[in-house]
Formats: C-alpha cells, sequence, structure tokens
C-alpha cells in the first residue's frame, strides 16, 4: 500500500511540474475544437435523434454552454495522451523500465496507432450501433406510455458526446491492461480477484452516464462494458507477463548499488 501510495506522490508531482504544458495543450484544444461544435451538433442531432422527437432549448445559454462542454470534452480526449506519456515517463524513470515487448521508436508508434485505432472503433461502436438501438428502445418507451418525447438539447448531445468518448475510451482497455501487466504495475491474478469491485465501478459510470434513467438503460451501457473487459482480460492473459518487474528492478538496482559501495 505504502508503495502505490508512493507511486501515485511521483504521479502527481511529476503533471504538477508539467501543469502548464498540460493546460496549454487543453486550452488550444478547447479554443481549436469550439468553431467545429456547431456542424457537430448537428450532424448528431440528424444521425441520431429518433424520428418524431424533437429537441429544445430551455435557457437562452443552453446552446453556447453546450458548445463549450463540447470542446472541452474534446480537449481534453487531445490532452490524455500528453497526460498518459508523463505518466509513463515518470514512472519508466522510477523503475527503469521500457516499452512493452521491445524497444524502440517503432514500438512507440505502434502503441499510439494501436490506441487511436481501438478509440475509434470504440467510438464508432458506440455512435454507429450502440445509441441509436439504445435512444429508440428510450424513444420508444417513453411513446408507448403516451408521452411526447421532447428533449433537452444540452442533455441530448451531452448524452451522446459522453457515451461515444467513453466507449472510445473503453476499448483502450486490452493495450492499457496489457501494457501494466507487462510491465509488472498490475497482477493478471489482481484483476481477476478484484473483478466484482470493476463490475460495481462500471456500474457507477454507466449511471453516470444516463442520469435519471432507469435500472434498464443502465444496464445497456454497463453489459458492453462488461464484457469487453474481460475480452480485455483474455488478452492480457495471453499477453501479459504476470511477475512483479517493478520490485525485480528496484531490487536489482538496490543489488548493484550494494555491490558499487
Amino acid at each position: 500500500m505504502s508503495e502505490a501510495i508512493e507511486n501515485l506522490s511521483v504521479i502527481l508531482l511529476t503533471l504538477r511540474n508539467k501543469l502548464l504544458v498540460i493546460a496549454g495543450v487543453l486550452i488550444t484544444g478547447i479554443i481549436l475544437s469550439f468553431q467545429f461544435t456547431g456542424p457537430l451538433i448537428e450532424r448528431m442531432k440528424e444521425d441520431l435523434l429518433p424520428e418524431g422527437a424533437k429537441l429544445i432549448y430551455i435557457s437562452p445559454l443552453e446552446v453556447m454552454m453546450l458548445q463549450l462542454k463540447l470542446s472541452v470534452l474534446i480537449g481534453l480526449l487531445i490532452t490524455l495522451p500528453l497526460i498518459a506519456f508523463y505518466i509513463y515517463r515518470a514512472i519508466s524513470r522510477r523503475y527503469s523500465i521500457r516499452i512493452p515487448i521491445s524497444i524502440g521508436k517503432g514500438q512507440i508508434v505502434v502503441l499510439g496507432i494501436s490506441a487511436i485505432i481501438m478509440f475509434i472503433l470504440g467510438a464508432s461502436y458506440a455512435y454507429f450501433l450502440m445509441l441509436p438501438l439504445f435512444l429508440k428502445y428510450l424513444y420508444m418507451d417513453a411513446a408507448g406510455s403516451g408521452v411526447t418525447a421532447t428533449y433537452s438539447i444540452f442533455k441530448f448531445i451531452s448524452f451522446v458526446a459522453t457515451g461515444t468518448a467513453m466507449f472510445g475510451l473503453v476499448f483502450e482497455l486490452p493495450i492499457i491492461l496489457t501494457f501494466l501487466t507487462r510491465n509488472g504495475f498490475v497482477k493478471y491474478s489482481t484483476l481477476v480477484t478484484y473483478r466484482k469491485h470493476l463490475y460495481v465501478l462500471i456500474m457507477i459510470i454507466a449511471a453516470a452516464i444516463t442520469p435519471g434513467a432507469d435500472v434498464f438503460s443502465q444496464i445497456m451501457l454497463a453489459v458492453p462494458m462488461v464484457i469487453f473487459f474481460e475480452i480485455s482480460l483474455i488478452i492480457v492473459r495471453i499477453l501479459g507477463v504476470k511477475s512483479k518487474l517493478p520490485k525485480s528492478n528496484t531490487s536489482a538496482s538496490a543489488f548493484g548499488a550494494t555491490r558499487k559501495n
């Protein structure tokens, strides 16, 4: 536990030292993406608003605040790879580890391209497959009760954008978990042991994405996440390394320092 706290303090210290760079990239991403949020909102409305449903805005600044939220979300997605790089560099310097499987810039490029592809696959799955079915189900459920479906544009587009981004990140799980297990930060057995705890976390995330929705709606979102987590565990079992490398590397360093003394 103390080692985990120490690792976390190292990561937080590194991020604090790089805060200006991270903030600069985030603000730049927000400013550049803000001008594209209008067409993006229109595209989401045309693609995913169920036929017969209507969008309204209930406050004068609602549309502008929606554009700002979307630009912040895009800015965060742009900034995440930079944050992940700083975290990796901080931990790698602490334990003297390298990129999994082999060393070289080529592997870093492959890792980056794989992460981009998996994010696109996850976002595409949510946007083109899951969300249309899910939103149609919610609309039919409301219409069956004799209720006219009138959505707040802020809540509707926020739900679509958040769900799309969330599944893009969920599809990164195989890469993240394989990286962590191959470098010994997490054991495969630990992931299996705390599987039920992660299921609860997934349900909490699903509830956060669907505020005010019923339990069945939350389950419809959570089940694909759980399934993909299980797929990630299979990939980790095949590719992951179950030994705890950081400790061994630390021990090796300590042994070398002892010999020098």
